[in-house]
């Protein structure tokens, strides 16, 4: 078994451990896992969770939650309550395949569910769209008609021999949406399916159950047979976006299983692939759904689903508006806002000059030099509530400045 390094997120290392990483990795080009330097020269881990390895086959790093048994499944499955979130979740994680899997010793990972879990969302944009079309290859026997080219071979075995003389055997191609672009994507719902139904409770996940079963209707009429040489023989055109991620997507379904339906129901997740999570980036996303539960349209996110800036000013992009109240919306995954008058004063400067910049004022509709908004910032707090529906977003005032105020939420835990 490999030897493991074993760090909380937003840990620092000792001397000893920054002194056994630098022996195999080149630090200032190939930080793993968000690894990084603050301004003493420091080795820390920053906002990424995930393994991967220090030397291949010989020692790897596993960095885990900061919050004890944080559930970033479920904030995971909740950011996809909203198909305008669903786009960016493909920035929240990355899995390399091509690498050796590592065995884990520390952390009891879940991996799996991220891929289940975006695949159906793309999926389901794929459904919506309508599923594309394609010439398959077909054999029949076919019935007083010629259609294709004639197998002669199976002719004489079929027909002539048993003098079936009204009967001609052929080849054909044919225009349908029983190709295999969505023959894989159909079997990739079924081992999805199998291994949900084994390993997800239905109650907690009640939505990712209603979404899978919707998809296995509408593709009722597809056939899962597939083999491994058709499958490596799937190429799309780069214009079916969602396709080319839909079926890479499968692909790693289906290798992350070995191609056997029995090994869904296998839920031990202690030999995986280099991956990593940003937390940060998930933090931000999974807010972004509770702020959409609760105040919908009201809530405009920096980009919107067809990729166009929407809060964007001449400084930069603020994470959030709410445009009935005129209000700046950050979201920082820091424990510094847990602690009664602590901030960082970075994340203060950099709201505030969200706060001045005309180009975020003017979408506000804000023309006036006196007026000065309200900023808010949300953060990880395990005291808290996660729902916003009761609750005031400028919760508690930085004493410190003036309209800043910060807003804490609880994060789901196992």
């Amino acid at each position: 078994m490999e030897s493991s390094l074993v760090i909380k997120e937003q840990g620092l290392f000792s001397e000893q451990q920054k002194s056994e990483i630098s022996q195999h990795l080149d630090l200032k080009n190939n930080f793993k896992l968000g690894l990084g330097f603050d301004n003493y020269g420091q080795l820390w881990a920053s906002y990424y969770i995930g393994i991967d390895w220090i030397k291949e086959k010989e020692s790897y790093i596993a960095v885990e939650p900061k919050i004890e048994n944080l559930d970033y499944v479920k904030m995971f499955v909740h950011c996809l309550h909203h198909s305008e979130i669903s786009k960016f979740i493909k920035e929240v994680y990355h899995i390399d395949f091509q690498k050796t899997p590592i065995e884990t010793q520390n952390a009891n990972w879940d991996l799996t569910p991220f891929l289940v879990v975006h695949f159906l969302s793309l999926v389901e944009t794929i459904t919506k769209q309508g599923l594309k079309s394609n010439y398959i290859v077909r054999e029949e026997n076919l019935n007083s008609k010629i259609k294709g080219k004639i197998l002669f071979s199976q002719q004489l075995k079929k027909n002539i021999v048993s003098k079936r003389e009204d009967r001609i055997y052929c080849r054909f191609q044919e225009y349908s949406t029983d190709c295999l672009e969505n023959r894989l994507l159909k079997k990739a719902l079924l081992f999805v399916q199998r291994y949900t139904t084994k390993h997800l409770d239905k109650e907690k996940y009640k939505l990712l159950f209603q979404k899978q079963n919707r998809l296995l209707s509408a593709f009722e009429n597809i056939s899962e047979n597939i083999s491994h040489s058709e499958i490596k023989r799937i190429k799309i055109n780069a214009l079916y976006k969602e396709y080319v991620e839909a079926t890479d997507l499968a692909k790693q379904i289906l290798q992350r299983f070995g191609y056997s339906y029995m090994n869904t129901y296998n839920k031990d997740e202690k030999k995986l692939p280099p991956f990593w999570i940003d937390m940060s980036k998930l933090f931000e996303l999974y807010v972004y759904s509770l702020l959409k539960d609760v105040y919908g349209s009201k809530i405009i996110y920096q980009l919107s689903e067809d990729g166009k800036r929407q809060t964007r000013g001449h400084y930069g992009d603020i994470d959030f508006m709410k445009l009935d109240e005129k209000i700046l919306i950050d979201t920082k995954y820091k424990e510094v806002y847990t602690q009664d008058g602590r901030y960082d004063i970075d994340n203060i400067r950099q709201l505030s000059g969200y706060a001045r910049d005309w180009g975020v004022l003017k979408k506000l509709n804000i023309t006036s030099d006196n007026e000065v908004i309200d900023c808010v910032i949300i953060y990880p707090d395990k005291t808290s509530d996660d729902n916003f529906k009761y609750r005031e977003l400028k919760e508690t005032s930085i004493r410190q400045f003036t309209k800043f105020y910060k807003c804490g939420i609880k994060l789901p835990t196992k």
